[in-house]
């Protein structure tokens, strides 16, 4: 009976439009011929292995497991030789270097010398070759490590880390990578927001200063003239009477929000914050990508580990210089004026970015860069802007800050990213009342 059953039965190998892709499974009652013949797999077709109450279910999973693993066992596996890229680390430069370099993973990873010869940082080159995209090999220098060749495991990999911060800025390397987001170091960035520093550096640096000065008068006025009486001497007939007074006492920080005084906090500094590097620039998706000359990144990240007893989160004056070595796309620019243009007010190698980019096409092209200078200043804004009510950008300005940045927290291998940024809650008026209420609580 069980035989009759059995010849009677079709297997149906055309997926069925109306079920959805997590009920289909993959037919392999075929695949095992289809294996030896060729490379590809027939179509999926309808789960029907369910329970109904007879052996006919048990006889198709007997049937469909059989052919899955006959499969397996049947195909071929490996890789073509020619197609293999092969990665060789250097213990020396505790760099990888690839001698024929090829792929799509050239656009946004590694950096090619003159000799052709591309190198990868340790954590690039561990991170390709858990993709499968490289096979990575020991270099050494005793023998002709090109003809005898020695490979790497992923384990052998991973001994090869030097510290525990190099370790955790892979793992959020190839968290963002696998998210689809470009990343690369902040060693060596040739692009910046600031002017490079020339003659005019010594100026920015006492106009800083002196712009430090009323800040230092109002907390030494606070100490000496503060008392509780004289919130029993003066009287207050408003909410607003009261919270000016209250922001007169209390010390803040004036956090800056023009490109001027964004610049002018900038002049001055030259120690990097050691205990909290910014360790990796971040990029959107973007199809025009170069290496060369990325622009701006859209975010910044510094990493912290909790269970590193050397470690603690940032205090109050950690982040305060975390703040001041930011260097990326600050939105709250952009969003106040509508002509904003960030190849305008970004620097490339020393120069202004918008005029390096003139010169490259105008090589490319062979044509002179006065006209190219003209179309530019024709372009309109693609997106219309639309003024905000005061209200409005007040709320923005307290929910989303000004300058921020990505802190990567670690713990025990799980990695959450927390968005610190800063606003400034001393200078604006939250109690503002506006003309209308007042008249209605006059009434």
């Amino acid at each position: 009976m069980e035989q009759d059953e059995e010849q009677d039965i079709k297997f149906d190998t055309t997926p069925d439009s109306d079920v959805e892709d997590d009920e289909l499974i993959q037919d392999w009652s075929q695949a095992a011929q289809l294996s030896i013949r060729s490379s590809t797999l027939p179509k999926r077709g309808e789960k029907d292995y369910e329970p109904d109450g007879t052996n006919v279910q048990e006889l198709l999973l007997y049937r469909a497991r059989k052919s899955m693993f006959d499969t397996l066992s049947n195909s071929a596996r490996g890789s073509v030789v020619k197609n293999l890229v092969k990665a060789y680390y250097d213990p020396s430069e505790h760099k990888a270097l690839i001698l024929k370099p090829r792929g799509n993973f050239l656009h946004t990873l590694g950096k090619m010398d003159r000799t052709g010869t591309v190198w990868l940082e340790f954590y690039e080159f561990v991170y390709l070759a858990e993709r499968g995209t490289i096979t990575p090999f020991y270099k050494m220098n005793d023998i002709d490590w090109i003809n005898q060749e020695l490979p790497l495991t992923i384990e052998d990999l991973y001994m090869l880390f030097k510290s525990q911060e190099e370790l955790d800025k892979f793992f959020v390397f190839g968290h963002l990578k696998r998210l689809g987001f470009i990343v690369l170091s902040t060693e060596n960035c040739l692009d910046s927001f600031f002017e490079p520093r020339g003659e005019n550096s010594s100026k920015r640096i006492l106009s800083n200063t002196w712009n430090l000065l009323p800040q230092w008068r109002k907390t030494l006025h606070n100490a000496i003239f503060y008392s509780p009486w004289k919130f029993w001497l003066n009287k207050h007939t408003s909410n607003s009477q009261m919270y000016q007074s209250l922001n007169q006492l209390i010390p803040s920080y004036k956090a800056p929000r023009t490109q001027e005084e964004l610049r002018k906090t900038r002049a001055g500094i030259a120690e990097k914050p050691s205990n909290f590097p910014i360790s990796l620039n971040v990029w959107k998706p973007r199809t025009d990508f170069k290496k060369k000359n990325p622009g701006l990144p859209d975010y910044q990240v510094v990493i912290y580990n909790k269970n590193d007893p050397n470690q603690h989160f940032p205090t109050y004056y950690e982040l305060r210089k975390i703040f001041k070595h930011l260097d990326y796309k600050f939105e709250f620019l952009s969003e106040i004026d509508e002509t904003w243009d960030w190849n305008d007010h970004s620097y490339h190698d020393g120069k202004l970015r918008s005029k390096t980019i003139i010169n490259s096409k105008a090589k490319v092209s062979g044509t002179k860069t006065t006209t190219d200078t003209k179309k530019l200043e024709k372009k309109k804004p693609k997106k219309k802007f639309k003024p905000k009510s005061p209200r409005v950008q007040q709320k923005i300005r307290l929910k989303n800050g000004f300058r921020s940045f990505l802190l990567a927290v670690m713990d025990d291998g799980m990695i959450s990213f927390v968005k610190i940024s800063e606003t400034d809650f001393g200078s604006e008026n939250v109690w503002y009342v506006p003309q209308s209420a007042a008249k209605k609580q006059n009434l």
